[in-house]
């Protein structure tokens, strides 16, 4: 994964992020911190994500992003319809649409960059060699690892650990998404014990109308907006945020 790295800003960035969308709650995030996002899937968590990715992209930072809820070609469409030709940075290798969603749905993908297994050995191996490849203040995007972890949560609880340190130790800042009510709570307990900041996003019944919702739960070290906000999309499905009352 990742040949090469052809950023010219990487050692001017200052150690954290002011991460679209995400530090509206947040706060600037320090490079080396692993945020959790919990999801209804039910809700507009994936565009969240292709904003948020995209409005990184545009900030000038680098980009890997692990696609598991529909086809990479309609990711690029997102990216494309909210003013972002993610195919210049990928051919600039700023970017990185990694296939997951090919291999979990037992199809073929002529993706460069695809899963070839679900086994976590594998997933393992494969980003303990991509990471050195990424400068610090990359924004790594794993959209759900809930079909990795379904039935193998123990497992899963030991590659997670391992993951972490690895992106941790290169300073990226990392988004590790887990549908919610779908494995036993122990496990989303331990999940953030293991990241440094979590938030939640949810469909939510308001005014007798089901609204996309987000809300920080906890950031490490420093202080959160824990309120609820409405996550609004124009026609393009970009994104902005309203405090609701």
């Amino acid at each position: 994964m990742r040949l090469s790295f052809s950023s010219n800003t990487a050692n001017l960035q200052p150690a954290s992020l002011d991460l679209p969308i995400l530090s509206q709650v947040f706060g600037r995030i320090p490079y080396g911190r692993t945020i959790l996002a919990m999801y209804d899937p039910d809700s507009q968590y994936n565009a969240l994500m292709v904003n948020v990715a995209a409005g990184h992209l545009l900030s000038g930072g680098d980009l890997l992003y692990l696609i598991s809820s529909k086809p990479v070609a309609e990711i690029r469409q997102q990216f494309n319809d909210l003013g972002v030709n993610v195919a210049e940075y990928e051919a600039k290798d700023n970017a990185v649409l990694f296939d997951v969603y090919s291999m979990q749905m037992g199809g073929k993908s002529s993706e460069k960059y695809r899963s070839t297994a679900l086994n976590l050995n594998e997933v393992s191996i494969a980003q303990a060699e991509s990471a050195p490849k990424w400068p610090p203040g990359t924004l790594v995007i794993g959209e759900s690892f809930s079909n990795m972890a379904l039935n193998q949560e123990d497992l899963f609880s030991k590659f997670s650990r391992k993951m972490i340190s690895i992106w941790r130790n290169r300073g990226t800042v990392m988004i590790a998404g887990l549908a919610i009510d779908l494995h036993p709570p122990a496990f989303y307990q331990e999940m953030k014990l293991l990241s440094d900041g979590s938030f939640e996003v949810k469909l939510t019944e308001r005014g007798g109308e089901m609204i996309n919702t987000i809300r920080a739960r906890s950031m490490k070290g420093q202080m959160s907006d824990t309120r609820r906000r409405q996550i609004l999309f124009d026609d393009k499905m970009k994104t902005s945020l309203r405090l609701l009352e």
